[in-house]
């Protein structure tokens, strides 16, 4: 008996790997056949046939790291060149694979809530990145397209709720931004009239952050409607000494709410101090405004002058100026209109010449080539 067991080993050995020859066989047969069903999908791409390809690609039977990672760009590819529902079939269907590593459905899932977002389907995006958060909490990508979402959807907050924590989680200082969230939900709550819940929602802008001049500008709101006009213009003062840019912002508010002689000589010595110290051009039409307003057009002369010959005009204070030199005029029948003349040369020369008719870019000089988005013969006058 023993003997015929040592006389079949060899026969079951040879079997076996016969079978197992034949297997590997079918597996280089069927990887064979992949490769080449793969190299069909990138053909067909480079052909402009993407539903061709993507036809190819959601029929691929195994998902490796390297395949999935392929599609996973493929997809972000036609996302990118707006292409979303292509976008979407591919990574609907990496996300419905069952052989996908967790990494790899995770990374599946950011980019599917990506494409809804691209499309516009807001509510859909935050399902996908709110279960991804709800899946793996110390998940932090998903947390910038959801705070994305909730900004364009002005639920503040929501916005407020993830920003504070992903600042917990990535330990990076996002109180600014929480800031402004808070100033959206005061501003809301000053249109409804709801001052005290607004004074609440200031303080904790402020507490977010207390540099912010936005929250000056919403303390300053809130003063003027409990009718407290010294106060409220101090702050607006405040706000811009923090930051000048609100000037502009603020200007046509403060010219139309304060319009009591002793609030514009306040406003007026206020604009003329900033003006001395920086001498911008868009402070000095601001100032040319108020001193018509305040009837001071004469006092305004020499800096016209000056500001003329030796400052920097813009078109804006050049209308304010001509204001000025109307007024002289009228009054004393003089007006040096050389100083306008100069002043409207220099402006003209500090203005490019010719834009690119395709991407807008403007420049002094013609070139046949336009070198921001280097297309040829787009170039012409402005």
């Amino acid at each position: 008996m023993q003997e015929i067991l040592f006389l079949l080993l060899p026969i079951a050995f040879y079997s076996g790997w016969q079978a197992a020859r034949k297997r590997y066989k079918e597996r280089q047969e069927q990887r064979k056949e992949i490769s080449v069903r793969f190299v069909q999908g990138i053909n067909y791409l480079l052909s402009e046939e993407p539903d061709k390809a993507l036809d190819v690609f959601l029929n691929y039977p195994d998902i490796d790291e390297y395949t999935a990672n392929t599609f996973l760009l493929l997809g972000n590819l036609f996302r990118n060149r707006g292409e979303i529902n292509r976008a979407l079939r591919i990574h609907q269907n990496l996300v419905a694979r069952s052989d996908l590593s967790k990494a790899q459905r995770t990374a599946a899932m950011l980019a599917l809530g990506e494409d809804f977002f691209a499309a516009g389907l807001l509510d859909r995006a935050e399902s996908v990145f709110t279960e991804l958060l709800k899946d793996d909490p110390k998940h932090a990508d998903a947390c910038e397209p959801l705070r994305n979402i909730y900004e364009q959807l002005h639920e503040w907050d929501k916005a407020i709720d993830i920003t504070q924590y992903a600042q917990q989680r990535n330990k990076v200082d996002r109180s600014r931004l929480i800031a402004h969230y808070y100033c959206e939900l005061a501003i809301q709550e000053l249109q409804k009239q709801n001052l005290f819940r607004a004074e609440e929602t200031i303080k904790k802008a402020a507490k977010a952050y207390p540099a912010s001049a936005r929250v000056l500008v919403l303390k300053g709101d809130l003063a003027y409607a409990r009718g407290q006009r010294e106060e409220a213009q101090e702050l607006y003062r405040q706000a811009i000494e923090k930051d000048t840019r609100l000037i502009g912002m603020l200007f046509n508010q403060l010219l139309n709410n304060f319009n009591q002689k002793d609030e514009l000589e306040r406003l007026y010595g206020f604009i003329q101090q900033a003006f001395a110290k920086t001498q911008d051009a868009k402070l000095f039409g601001y100032l040319l405004q108020l001193a018509r307003k305040l009837g001071k057009l004469q006092d305004m002369q020499t800096q016209v002058e000056e500001h003329l010959t030796k400052g920097k005009p813009t078109l804006n204070t050049l209308v304010h100026s001509t204001d000025v030199l109307s007024y002289l005029w009228q009054e004393n029948k003089v007006c040096d209109i050389a100083q306008l003349q100069t002043a409207l040369q220099r402006l003209s020369a500090s203005q490019p010449d010719f834009q690119c008719a395709h991407c807008g870019y403007k420049m002094h000089g013609y070139l046949w080539r336009c070198p921001a988005c280097h297309q040829w013969d787009t170039v012409s006058n402005v």
